[in-house]
């Protein structure tokens, strides 16, 4: 305080008789009488003298000499447990500040939340005080999650996001000293405590034997809306979640498809998961215009055709959108019916991204008829050979005889 407020203070309590030792003492009564509101254990004097109380959350005893020095130690626990939240405390306060911020979507908060569950509360780990977690604390907790979960690299990055976002939040709070971006660049995992993951491409892609079969039934005279919706997956390679949001303004009557809207699945304030139509997609990468292919123009024509009033280009006889796991459902009872084995419509997608590389289309083409940031997303996840194994022999065996 300066001279001149000293001064003036000393004015100020002279003109009004204000007695300072007086105001301190009920400063005191009032932050004690709100710090006991808080405490929830008894506090009482021992035969000794002593006075003991019980510090949360395990009990543990608290003693001091004087009432006085026991309400200065509480009232210096309660203020270092403000200071010292859980690892649950950040992660909320994490989730809650990207929500407000619509740097993601209730879909995926819903996904981080189910993931922190699996893998901080099943554990025990949320509970644990953020200051006292050191950096062995935090890769020990890593490597033993990647075991008891047996976490292949890909999996591993549900993991990682939630480590790299709470940690961050934490050291900007002061929570925490570990700088999150320094340790995950220090950390030495080997490849071999991943779980490799054995990819069958028969599960995959759909074959160029299946492929005939397949668009010859979902095309038929006759055919529904729904197998329309799968056929023109074959032909554009949509996610069934912007698959089921399209709307009949979306297509131009031409060579162009908009892409704009996803379908997003989230809990809502009571915990029942609820399907709605966002005007975003899963990647701003994913906002994108789709050439068609003339055969995908004509299934569109023959789906405005079953639909011509409906807002959404896929809606039953009642005038309801329909939902993305409507299609899932109805493509396993195509390949039932075809003697095909089950694979979701993700992998006509796959399906339609290798036939694009397979076609020698340019990468850029790829990225936007797919709607990836970039190709080496397409060529390690979606590409996956379709030709048959008597295809692929034949060239082998070609190669050989040269």
């Amino acid at each position: 305080m300066s001279m001149n407020r000293e001064k003036l203070l000393t004015v100020l309590c002279d003109r009004f008789k204000i007695n300072l030792d007086e105001v301190e003492f009920e400063m005191k009564k009032f932050d004690e009488k709100t710090l006991l509101s808080k405490h929830q254990y008894t506090i009482w004097q021992g035969q000794n003298g002593s006075w003991y109380t019980h510090l949360p959350p395990d009990r543990k005893l608290l003693r001091k000499a004087t009432r006085d020095k026991l309400i200065d130690a509480l009232r210096n626990f309660y203020l270092e447990e403000q200071f010292s939240p859980t690892v649950q405390e950040v992660f909320d306060l994490w989730l809650a500040d990207k929500l407000n911020k619509k740097e993601i979507q209730a879909g995926s908060a819903d996904r981080y939340q189910t993931d922190f569950v699996r893998f901080f509360v099943k554990s025990g780990f949320a509970k644990r005080k953020i200051k006292a977690i050191s950096e062995d604390d935090l890769e020990c907790f890593i490597r033993t999650q990647i075991a008891l979960h047996g976490l292949s690299q890909k999996t591993f990055a549900g993991l990682r996001i939630l480590i790299r976002g709470i940690w961050k939040k934490a050291k900007k709070d002061g929570c925490s000293a570990i700088s999150i971006s320094n340790f995950m660049g220090d950390l030495d995992l080997s490849r071999n405590i991943f779980t490799k993951k054995v990819i069958e491409r028969e599960n995959e892609v759909f074959s160029e034997d299946e492929l005939p079969s397949l668009t010859a039934y979902l095309n038929r005279e006759g055919a529904s809306i729904w197998d329309l919706g799968i056929a023109l997956t074959l032909e554009t390679g949509l996610r069934v979640g912007e698959l089921s949001a399209l709307q009949r303004a979306d297509w131009d009557g031409n060579y162009t498809l908009r892409v704009r809207r996803s379908e997003c699945r989230f809990k809502d304030e009571t915990g029942k998961n609820t399907l709605t139509v966002k005007d975003f997609t899963k990647t701003a990468a994913g906002m994108r215009d789709v050439l068609l292919s003339k055969q995908a123009q004509l299934i569109l024509e023959r789906i405005v055709a079953l639909n011509p009033n409906g807002i959404f280009l896929f809606e039953n006889s009642m005038g309801k959108r329909i939902r993305g796991n409507t299609f899932n459902k109805h493509l396993d009872t195509v390949l039932s019916r075809l003697g095909m084995h089950h694979r979701s419509i993700h992998k006509i997608r796959k399906t339609y991204g290798t036939r694009l590389i397979d076609g020698g289309c340019e990468d850029s083409l790829i990225m936007q008829q797919l709607g990836h940031t970039s190709v080496e997303t397409t060529r390690k996840y979606y590409y996956f050979a379709n030709s048959t194994r008597k295809h692929q022999l034949a060239q082998v065996q070609r190669a050989l005889e040269l």
